[in-house]
């Protein structure tokens, strides 16, 4: 089948090499053929099994920075009546060959779990996979979401998420975020000494550190299940949303305006995020590839959007706000930024639609996916 071009910018910078080390590991798990769809399950079913890849992850991950924080720790309590130099040389080395073995096994236990979880929800059972190539390809994508690596800036159709937030304070937050487990530490080392002195029992209080690299390492892998989650139930229900608009014909049913404000409700709801978050960006790809648009109309204007659903019939804005409760929902939270414009867009169907987009948004961060497909329907009824 021949494609139109994507109309998609990406600004020039060099696929990440921890991303290509995550792409190459999943290319290594395999893509096995598999029979199920990712619907034949129950959500019960669903988050159950997801439930027990978490665990086993969990788990895995609290023993590896069990095992690999000790030496460092042991080596810190053995030296510790060495002059400084020596003692905290004989550390530094030790920490160092801790880290690279430990990140690099982290790496893999977090890539075999969004691996599991992706054979799971089998997405290759979607034969609407057009996004075959590219960073916001299924495998990419989770690569990224098990390394918590940035998904690539890029400008699709004119869109640029990001025209409304600071770098600096994404560079900002990123930073402390990456700090947690020092910062953890020290607060609890000096919590620590301050009651009861260098020793607990004999023990020297340094050895907080290896239930505090437990946990850390523990909240890390559940974080990016969830988020792996998250993402693959954003690519399967929008493949759901995309099939069922073919199939009831709802695109030949709307104006030229109601078409372009299909891309409008999307592409506000990308830059009102702030995040290239995937599911948003592969909504926003699968309804420009159903409408045939490829050319950059300021799909991210919010005045052009709200003028839009004063033109179009009643009909057609039921359609548009139904898409843009959808679009707004599909990165799992509701930023301030949206919640400020909710009602300008929703109009007199405020209470309509605002507690659905409430549900579907905790649906989707709860891993409800028959739930959340219940609230994706797209059709001409207000609500």
């Amino acid at each position: 089948m021949l494609l139109m071009p994507l109309a998609i910018g990406f600004k020039k910078k060099k696929q990440p090499w921890l991303e290509k080390f995550g792409v190459y590991y999943l290319g290594i798990f395999g893509r096995r053929e598999l029979g199920h769809n990712v619907f034949d399950f129950t959500d019960e079913e669903l988050n159950k099994r997801i439930d027990r890849i978490s665990v086993r992850g969990i788990l895995l991950s609290a023993l590896t920075g069990l095992v690999c924080v000790w030496p460092t720790v042991y080596i810190d309590v053995l030296e510790h009546n060495e002059p400084f130099l020596v003692q905290y040389g004989w550390v530094a080395g030790a920490t160092l060959i801790s880290v690279a073995i430990e990140f690099y096994l982290l790496f893999i236990i977090a890539l075999h779990a969004v691996h599991s979880v992706s054979r799971l929800i089998n997405i290759h059972a979607h034969k609407n996979d057009f996004l075959s190539k590219g960073p916001f390809n299924v495998t990419n994508i989770l690569a990224r979401a098990a390394l918590e690596l940035p998904d690539p800036e890029m400008e699709i159709l004119g869109i640029d998420p990001f025209e409304r937030i600071s770098k600096r304070n994404l560079f900002i937050l990123g930073l402390l975020y990456k700090l947690k487990i020092v910062i953890t530490n020290f607060i609890s080392k000096f919590l620590l000494r301050w009651s009861f002195g260098e020793a607990i029992a004999g023990i020297s209080v340094n050895y907080i550190a290896l239930p505090v690299e437990c946990f850390w390492n523990g909240v890390v892998l559940h974080r990016v299940v969830t988020e792996a989650r998250l993402r693959l139930m954003g690519f399967a229900l929008s493949n759901h949303i995309a099939d069922n608009v073919l199939h009831d014909g709802l695109m030949e049913q709307l104006s030229d305006e109601a078409k372009s404000g299909c891309l409008r409700a999307i592409g506000n709801a990308v830059v009102m995020a702030k995040n290239y978050h995937p599911n948003m960006i592969v909504l926003l790809l699968r309804f420009q590839h159903l409408l045939h648009i490829s050319q950059d109309r300021q799909y991210d204007n919010w005045g052009l959007l709200i003028s839009c659903l004063q033109k179009i019939n009643e009909k057609e804005r039921n359609f548009l706000l139904d898409l843009f409760t959808v679009a707004v929902s599909f990165d799992g939270k509701i930023s301030e930024l949206e919640n400020e414009k909710l009602k300008e867009v929703y109009g007199k169907d405020y209470e309509l639609y605002h507690p659905r987009l409430i549900q579907l948004t905790k649906n989707l961060r709860d891993g409800k996916l028959h739930a959340a497909a219940e609230l994706c329907r797209l059709d001409f009824v207000a609500g």
